[in-house]
C-alpha cells in the first residue's frame, strides 16, 4: 500500500511538469527512409522529455523493482524495530550496489526449498507435495521455503527457544519431541503482506518502462545512461521475482512449533549455533 502510495505521487507530480526542449536522435535521412518530420508525427509524445519526466520514470522503477523485490527472512523475537528496519535499509543497499547478490540470494534460496522437499519426502514425512497446491497438513515448497527463512520457531515452556531447521524438524517429529506442524500452504501466504496484484502491479510498471526504452530504439529516439541502467535493474529483478513469487512478503512472526518431551530438553538432541556465526554463515550462503 505504501508503495502504491508512492507511485501515484510521482505519476501527481510528474504530470505537472514543465516540458522542455526535444531531446532527438538526428536521422540520417540519405539512410533512412523516415525523416524526421515523420517521427515527430508518428510519435510526437516520445520526442519531447523534460528532465523530470527521464528522472523520475528512472527512479521510480529501480525503488520500484528494489523495494518491491525484497523479501527478507522472518526476524528473531529479540529482534527490535529499529534493529529490523536497519537491517532491511542494509539489505535495499546492497541490492542498489550490487543487484547480481540478490538474483543470487533468491536463486539459491529457491533451489534450497525444492531440495528440502525432496528431503522431506523421502524421510517419508507425512503428505508432501512437489508442487505449490495447498491442501490440509500437506508439506509443500511453500512450507520449505517459509522454513528456510525462519518460518518455525521451537517454544519451550512458552518461550522462543529455537529456529528450527529442516533436520531439526524432521529429528524432533522421529522422536516424538514435537508434534507435525499443522499449517498449510494458504495459511502462510496469508502471513504475506504482498499478494499478486500488488507484485503485479510492479511488474507492470517495470514492463511500462522496457515498454518505452523498446519503442525509443524502434523508432530511433535517444536514451540515456541512466534509463540503461534501469533497465539492467529491470532485467535482474524480474529474476528475483521469478524466485520469491511465492514467498511471503514481510512476515514478522513464525509459525510457533511447541516442545512436549518431558523426559528431555532440546540441547540433548539438536546443537544450537552461536549467534556469533550467524552473520558470516549468511553472508556465505549468498556468496557461494
Amino acid at each position: 500500500m505504501r508503495l502504491l502510495l508512492i507511485c501515484l505521487f510521482l505519476c501527481l507530480v510528474g504530470s505537472g511538469a514543465i516540458q522542455a526542449a526535444p531531446t532527438t536522435l538526428p536521422v540520417d535521412t540519405a539512410d533512412s527512409d523516415i525523416s524526421i518530420s515523420d517521427h515527430f508525427r508518428l510519435a510526437p509524445s516520445l520526442t519531447t522529455r523534460t528532465l523530470w519526466t527521464i528522472v523520475s520514470s528512472s527512479v521510480l522503477t529501480i525503488f520500484a523493482c528494489t523495494y518491491s523485490a525484497i523479501h527478507p527472512n522472518i526476524p528473531s523475537p529479540k529482534d527490535s524495530y529499529t534493529g529490523i528496519q536497519i537491517r532491511r535499509l542494509g539489505i535495499i543497499i546492497m541490492a542498489l550496489i550490487a543487484p547480481e547478490l540478490m538474483v543470487t540470494w533468491a536463486m539459491r534460496q529457491l533451489f534450497s526449498a525444492n531440495q528440502v522437499t525432496k528431503q522431506f519426502e523421502k524421510s517419508k514425512y507425512p503428505n508432501v507435495r512437489l508442487d505449490w497446491k495447498s491442501g490440509d497438513n500437506t508439506w509443500t515448497q511453500a512450507h520449505s521455503l517459509f522454513l528456510l527463512m525462519g518460518g518455525f520457531m521451537l517454544y519451550v515452556d512458552g518461550k522462543p527457544y529455537l529456529t528450527l531447521q529442516p533436520d531439526h524438524i524432521l529429528k524432533l517429529i522421529r522422536q516424538g519431541c514435537i508434534d507435525v506442524p499443522t499449517l498449510t500452504a494458504d495459511q502462510i501466504q496469508d502471513k504475506s503482506k504482498g499478494n499478486a496484484i500488488s507484485k503485479g502491479l510492479v511488474m507492470l510498471q517495470v514492463a511500462w518502462f522496457i515498454m518505452q526504452l523498446v519503442t525509443r530504439v524502434i523508432y530511433p529516439l535517444e536514451i540515456t545512461q541512466l534509463e540503461v541502467g534501469t533497465l539492467a535493474f529491470a532485467v535482474l529483478n524480474f529474476l528475483t521475482y521469478a524466485a520469491w513469487w511465492n514467498k511471503p512478503l514481510d512476515v514478522e512472526c513464525p509459525h510457533p512449533v511447541y516442545w512436549k518431551s518431558t523426559n528431555s530438553r532440546p540441547e540433548d538432541h539438536i546443537k544450537c549455533v552461536c549467534a556469533s556465526m550467524i552473520i558470516p554463515l549468511l553472508i556465505i550462503s549468498v556468496l557461494v
